[in-house]
């Protein structure tokens, strides 16, 4: 599973700022304060409905896939978006098109969507979506190249309780621990259902980094950079400008 079932609670820091500096390795940061991220941001982050189809023992099971997902721009100035990204597993068993996509805010606005674009595998866990129209609020993606902080900021809507209502946690002061050429592992904490949520840089620019793809439930989850999508994303918002 993308992420691990895990007893632990979600990471709730409640503290103010807290600095990390990490020396004689090439993950080094500089002292940040995540506690300066605008929660402002956080009104981007919603939930995914998926309703999903398998095939077991020759029979069509329909069940429904509920992740997270975030409501994206390129454009600082933008007051609104189509646009949304989550994580391609969350999708992998859509496969009933007659079946609508939801998009839910944490405001309860709700939008359907459909997938049109997407990594296709686990190894590029990401997926772009397109609402049926806009919703206020996106996140602003980062400047390609002027990241210069291993500080994060993560936020989702992980699985509660049978019957609970899901709720958007986050989890900060939290720092990337490695990476490869597919994505980045950070030792933020989130359980299942944040898959498809978003990872902002933990500071006041308060950018979009990329889509939450899995974890552990314990001591880590791990990304899919914006880089890996983000000639796809300024596509489709182009596309979405044009008359």
């Amino acid at each position: 599973m993308p992420f691990a079932n895990a007893s632990v609670l979600i990471k709730r820091l409640l503290i103010p700022s807290i600095a990390f500096l990490v020396t004689g390795s090439a993950l080094a940061t500089e002292v940040m304060e995540t506690s300066e991220f605008s929660d402002a941001a956080l009104a981007s982050v919603g939930k995914l409905h998926v309703p999903g189809q398998r095939f077991e023992d020759g029979y069509v099971r329909h069940f429904d896939e509920d992740c997270s997902a975030t409501l994206i721009t390129d454009d600082a100035k933008s007051q609104s978006s189509t646009l949304i990204v989550s994580a391609w597993h969350c999708l992998e068993f859509y496969r009933d098109t007659s079946r609508v996509l939801t998009f839910e805010t944490a405001g309860g606005e709700t939008r359907t969507a459909n997938l049109v674009a997407s990594g296709g595998s686990m190894y590029s866990d990401w997926a772009l979506l397109r609402l049926n129209a806009p919703l206020p609020y996106p996140a602003v993606i980062a400047v390609e190249g002027k990241v210069a902080t291993d500080a994060l900021v993560m936020a989702g809507y992980p699985r509660r309780s049978s019957g609970a209502t899901k709720v958007l946690e986050t989890v900060r002061d939290c720092r990337i621990t490695g990476r490869d050429d597919r994505d980045i592992t950070s030792d933020c904490v989130l359980q299942k259902g944040a898959s498809g949520g978003a990872v902002f840089l933990g500071g006041p620019e308060t950018r979009y980094l990329g889509v939450i793809s899995r974890g552990d439930g314990e001591s880590q989850s791990i990304y899919v950079p914006l880089a890996r999508f983000r000639a796809k994303i300024s596509a489709h918002l182009e596309s979405g400008r044009l008359p």
